[in-house]
């Protein structure tokens, strides 16, 4: 298969053109690019961390993040929504961002503390203090709330607030801390996500329209807040609602930098106590939906009975299916009413070591919200944003970000999206030439003629279009020591190579056309010279047939084989030699061949293809090397070597002893008449049998080390003068 480089090239684009989005994002490419980010700044604190990104438009999941890596769903609401392949990429990356901030930055026992108090009718950290008398009467029936058995909507409502609260405190916290640390691409990707979360807020009056639980319309305009410092009030709301959202921002901005996350806890609890009037206010509808999820259940249990598919069940688990359902009814109508975020982290972890506060530069902020705005205005129209007062962050600290940071610009982000399609594109094209490849291999398998002695054979022919990542990782840990005798066979053969092409005065030689005069003196013959023209290039092309028979197992022969064709294919390719390597097995006349290495391989992980090498079933060697000595032949080479790593027992169905033999000596014989020179490989005893079929020429590998000085003299010998 011979294909240009100009023909691969025009492939290649055309494959990018072909990939989706969907395909680009759940790429092992993309996925490893993403790897490599949360890495950089994982690695040095323990904590490596695996992306996985997969697509699927019916599941709400975001992001979350556990102890088996960060998951990230391409196809979320946030991300989506963004008009272009470049803002859906970046939002990704400040997905990918947010969730290793809260792995880096989130301390979880904290988290795990309070809410265990919590259920127990206990306040965490500490118990409030400061507190208004009319605050201290709150914060005590939220603790009796707590502790009731009797009416569980109180307590689900409490556990809500508090997680929502929570949730939006540390994002805000997590984000802060990420952008500050990791400025540039991530702090951008952040900054993209949350303008776009904070879109998906209504706005107040359109809250209380849809008749928004009070205290969950405080938190949205929290999560507006604390994400783009600004809320949604298009109508111009004024009243109690907004005047409670505004009374919590000091809170808000002073915890939100704060790196102890007790702060951040504190503040859900003075923000919680303060709510508990607005809270109490939703008690009667909530109890309401979970009356009526509970008749329904009960209605549907007793017409499943009614018609005889009764599973006859007791009463006692009736009445419990039928709590839980109503429980859940509860749990739903709040969650309902807030935009669906990526969860936090609830890992067995504490955040890493902290080196004091960090006041991230408002300018610097700001500029980045401001810069992502105009990057959304000018793709897409997005929801206008009407701030309703001035809103000024309060809070103390001695460190600031350095406002003159540039990053790395939206130009590098580009630039990675563009590489990595190219790697993907061209892997792409790689595997479909290389199925190609393998297609025409068969084709040539089934035109060859392989004689009487093979006349109802069938042949098939297996090539990897793509390669496992675990034969990469074998051949890495194996080929280190064999790669060395590579280096040693080349340094031997390029200066052979090398004079033949710029030609010379031999000396030394026993015959010749001229004396050399300066040769008299020696007393063994070799007085003699030769002047050697310069030549073109040695045109050498090289093939290697593996026996991969069941027998192969013993004393390491496939062992010993695989390294030797490791190291012969480094040899060959650093030297620009063309080399094939097939391995073969047959069984009941079927003739399997193993492309490893091939003359036209398209994708250069040929040396990797050789992991796969293994005993397998019985052997018919002679089908197996007029395939490869057919396709040497047919090289546009000067010298065309062939060798063969067998055992010397030629074993298939009908296929074996002295006749099997003969066979292989006539397809010798046959192809070095058509300039193909075959040599076989012994492997220890091997060597009787192995002479007795192929004669005089063959090596003895069992010795690996020994391979270079073999094969250098075998080179120099056949090479032409």
């Amino acid at each position: 298969m011979r294909t240009s480089h100009l023909t691969i090239r025009k492939r290649v684009l055309e494959e990018k053109s072909k990939i989706t989005d969907e395909e680009f994002f759940t790429s092992k490419e993309y996925c490893a690019y993403l790897t490599d980010l949360a890495e950089a700044s994982t690695k040095k604190y323990g904590r490596p961390l695996k992306v996985i990104v997969y697509a699927d438009p019916n599941d709400p999941t975001v992001a979350y993040i556990d102890p088996r890596g960060i998951f990230i769903n391409a196809c979320n609401h946030i991300t989506w929504s963004m008009p272009s392949r470049y803002l859906r990429s970046l939002s990704i990356e400040g997905l990918n961002a947010h969730e290793n901030g809260h792995d880096l930055f989130t301390d979880n026992r904290i988290a795990r503390a309070y809410f265990n108090k919590l259920l127990l009718g206990k306040y965490y950290p500490k118990k409030p203090t400061g507190l208004r008398a009319d605050h201290k009467v709150y914060a005590k029936e939220i603790l009796e709330a707590m502790l009731d058995e009797t009416d569980e909507v109180p307590k689900t409502v409490i556990v809500s607030t508090a997680k929502a609260l929570s949730n939006i405190l540390e994002d805000g916290y997590v984000d802060a801390r990420s952008s500050y640390e990791f400025p540039g691409t991530p702090a951008r990707g952040i900054a993209l996500n949350n303008l776009r979360f904070a879109e998906t807020v209504p706005d107040i009056e359109t809250m209380i329209n849809k008749k928004f639980y009070d205290h969950n319309i405080v938190l949205n305009l929290l999560i507006q807040y604390v994400r783009a410092r600004e809320v949604n009030n298009l109508s111009g709301y004024s009243g109690e609602i907004l005047e409670k959202f505004m009374s919590y921002i000091p809170l808000v901005d002073s915890c939100i930098f704060d790196e102890d996350a007790r702060a951040r806890f504190e503040a859900v609890n003075q923000i919680m106590i303060d709510l508990w009037p607005m809270m109490q206010r939703c008690f009667d509808d909530l109890r309401d939906k979970k009356q009526q999820a509970q008749q329904n259940q009960q209605q549907q249990s007793a017409a499943a009975a009614g018609s005889g598919n009764g599973s006859g069940s007791s009463s006692g688990s009736s009445d419990d299916e039928s709590k839980d359902v109503g429980t859940e009814a509860v749990k739903e109508a709040l969650e309902n009413q807030l935009p669906k975020a990526p969860v936090n982290f609830t890992g067995k972890i504490g955040a890493v070591p902290s080196n004091g506060s960090f006041v991230p530069d408002k300018d610097q902020e700001a500029a980045l919200l401001a810069q992502m705005e105009r990057v959304l205005s000018e793709e897409t129209a997005r929801i206008a944003a009407h701030k309703t007062n001035s809103i000024e962050s309060v809070g103390d600290g001695g460190v600031t970000q350095d406002g003159e940071y540039e990053g790395y610009g939206y130009g590098h982000a580009a630039e990675d999206i563009e590489r990595l399609l190219e790697h993907m594109a061209q892997g792409r094209v790689n595997e479909a030439m290389e199925e190609e490849l393998s297609e025409e291999l068969q084709r040539e398998a089934d035109s060859i003629r392989y004689g009487n002695a093979h006349r109802n054979i069938h042949v098939t022919v297996h090539r990897m279009a793509q390669v496992d990542q675990t034969l990469v990782d074998s051949y890495s840990s194996v080929a280190p020591q064999l790669l060395l005798l590579s280096k040693r066979l080349q340094r031997s053969v390029s200066p052979i190579l090398r004079d033949k092409r710029q030609g010379g005065k031999q000396t030394g030689l026993y015959v010749g056309k001229r004396l050399n005069q300066h040769a008299f003196h020696r007393d063994d013959g070799r007085i003699f010279c030769n002047t050697r023209l310069p030549t073109e290039p040695i045109n050498l092309a090289v093939a290697l047939l593996i026996d991969e028979s069941g027998s192969m197992c013993g004393s390491d022969r496939i062992t010993r084989a695989r390294a030797t064709a490791i190291v012969v294919q480094d040899f060959c390719e650093k030297l620009g030699i063309p080399i094939m390597i097939t391995g073969h097995t047959a069984s009941n006349s079927h003739v399997e061949l193993f492309s490893y290495a091939e003359f036209d391989s398209v994708d250069k992980k040929d040396r990797y293809r050789l992991m796969d090498m293994s005993a397998r079933c019985c052997n018919r060697d002679g089908a197996a090397l007029r395939f490869v000595a057919e396709k040497l032949s047919k090289q546009p080479a000067e010298v065309k070597m062939l060798f063969i790593i067998c055992d010397g027992q030629p074993n298939d169905t009908g296929y074996s002893g002295t006749e099997a033999e003969a066979d292989l000596r006539g397809i010798k014989l046959e192809y070095s008449r058509k300039g193909v020179q075959i040599f076989a490989a012994a492997i220890g005893d091997d060597r009787d049998r192995i002479e007795r079929i192929y004669g005089a020429g063959f090596l003895d590998i069992t010795d690996l080390n020994q391979l270079p000085v073999m094969l250098t003299n075998l080179i120099s010998r056949h090479l032409p003068l």
